[in-house]
C-alpha cells in the first residue's frame, strides 16, 4: 500500500503563498486582515497584516502598500485573530510575558 501525505487544508493559493487562515475587520469598503502564511520560496509560516478593497478589476482585491488603521481597529484585529487562531497560543504567552 502506498504512503498517502496528508494535504494541508488552506483557503487561498498564490504563487507566493498559501493563505492558510485569515480573518478581518471591517471599515467602511476597507477589510484588513490578519492572515497566517505559508511562504513557498522561504518554506515558513508567517503572519501578515494587510488590506483588502473591492475594486475595478476584481472583488476583495489585496492593495499593495502599508495598513493604516485605528487603534481600536487594530486592537479589534488582534483580539479577533487570536480567536480564530491565525494567532496561536505561542503568540497569546509571548504578549503576556512581553507586558508582564
Amino acid at each position: 500500500m502506498a504512503n498517502q501525505s496528508k494535504e494541508e487544508l488552506f483557503e487561498k493559493e498564490t504563487k507566493y503563498c498559501k493563505i492558510i487562515r485569515s480573518v478581518t475587520v471591517e471599515d467602511g469598503d476597507e477589510r484588513f486582515a490578519i492572515e497566517k502564511i505559508y511562504i513557498k520560496s522561504l518554506q515558513r509560516y508567517e503572519v501578515r497584516i494587510c488590506l483588502y478593497r473591492d475594486c475595478r478589476d476584481r472583488i476583495n482585491k489585496l492593495i499593495p502598500r502599508p495598513v493604516d488603521l485605528t487603534m481600536d481597529k487594530f486592537v479589534a484585529l488582534i483580539l479577533v485573530g487570536l480567536k480564530a487562531g491565525v494567532l496561536d497560543d505561542d503568540f497569546k504567552q509571548e504578549l503576556i510575558k512581553g507586558l508582564a
